[in-house]
């Protein structure tokens, strides 16, 4: 049976939670972020092709850091990289069954590098897409 999105949304932030230390990771979208942080935002369901029973899942994770000075786009810059301890990219290749909670769990893209205002607070972020199989 496949995992509900909200057992989805909890694997991804245990494991980001495990792999990136000093990153604030949240599982919802919430009013107050303390940077650096991951926010897993949402989800997209893609039922498969016709007699595929296996459900495809994309998930979109916002990757903030601070708006306070420029060098915080390093450590968005950080984040976003295909490598390193604070990389989304490692974190998710450390654990592609997310715990075995999906069939399996990947990066498809990091995109759209903006200021983003929260509660009327300015933040660097880009966007993450994680796609996978439940």
């Amino acid at each position: 049976m496949a995992a509900t999105l909200g057992e989805v949304r909890a694997a991804l932030a245990s494991v980001l939670e495990d792999a990136m230390p000093g990153v604030n990771i949240y599982a919802f979208p919430v009013d107050e972020i303390s940077a650096p942080a991951i926010m897993v935002a949402g989800f997209r369901i893609d039922p498969g092709t016709l007699g595929d029973i296996t459900l495809r899942f994309e998930a979109e994770l916002y990757l903030i850091a601070s708006h306070r000075h420029i060098d915080q786009l390093q450590l968005l810059d950080e984040m976003a990289s295909p490598a390193g301890s604070r990389s989304v990219w490692s974190a998710i290749d450390s654990d592609p069954s997310l715990g075995d909670v999906v069939g399996h769990a990947t990066v498809e893209t990091i995109e759209d590098y903006r200021q983003m205002v929260v509660a009327e607070v300015g933040y660097y972020a880009a966007t993450a897409r994680i796609r996978g199989m439940l």
